[in-house]
């Protein structure tokens, strides 16, 4: 659901060091919205989209850790609240009005500094059941929309995407701008780098019975929307 982004890349050695994209237009949804959540109670989240749509619980008030030893954890607790969210808030995109859900849920402890630069340190549960090993391109522009819209970044600021496993994406507010006459919205960029561990290659035979693959509900359940 994200558009199109443009991407560069640093290449030294002739490999590529870093790449970097500058992202959708991406935009706080909801500050400081109640949830009532099964199991857990009530909590209060922020809303925000940075390329797909996100609730945010701040972990240290849910009293959760953002550790590898936690995982399993994290997801069934994310998984009940972005149920939650899709229940009882309402998403809307000022332009993509196909997007009216929660896909994933943040969760992000406060932002903390280190020389001078913004530490975003989170953990996303993602449908069915796992949380991500890198920080989240989407969820650092989430972040990053969220921050500028209660103040605590500006345009040009730099902020440390950090994730469960401590990998990191370099990410900054480049762009200002106005989605409609009541979203406004920032254009973050978003900085890392990858290494291919291999390569695989698909083939389409014309006697296959199942061109079109399979699908059962042991490995691949029900969305939560």
């Amino acid at each position: 659901p994200g558009g199109l982004v443009n991407v560069s890349a640093i290449c030294r050695g002739g490999k590529a060091t870093q790449i970097k994209i500058t992202n959708v237009p991406s935009f706080a949804g909801v500050i400081g919205a109640k949830l009532e959540v099964e199991s857990i109670g009530e909590l209060t989240v922020d809303t925000a989209y940075g390329g797909d749509s996100f609730v945010v619980v701040n972990s240290d008030a849910l009293g959760v850790k953002i550790i590898p030893d936690e995982a399993k954890h994290l997801v069934d607790i994310g998984m009940k609240i972005t149920r939650a969210a899709n229940e009882q808030l309402k998403f809307v995109h000022p332009t993509n009005k196909d997007m009216t859900h929660f896909s994933f849920c943040m969760f992000a402890k406060p932002i903390f500094y280190e020389n001078g630069v913004a530490i975003s340190h989170t953990a996303v549960a993602i449908q069915p059941g796992k949380i991500d090993r890198c920080p989240t391109g989407t969820g650092c522009s989430a972040r990053l929309a969220l921050l500028h819209a209660k103040g605590e970044l500006k345009l040009g600021d730099r902020m440390i995407g950090r994730s469960i496993i401590g990998s990191e994406f370099r990410c900054s507010i480049e762009e200002e701008l106005n989605l409609s006459d009541t979203v406004k919205a920032i254009r973050p960029s978003v900085a890392g780098r990858a290494w291919i561990t291999g390569s695989t290659e698909h083939r389409l035979d014309p006697t296959d019975p199942y061109p079109l693959g399979y699908r059962l509900t042991d490995t691949w359940p029900q969305k939560l929307w």
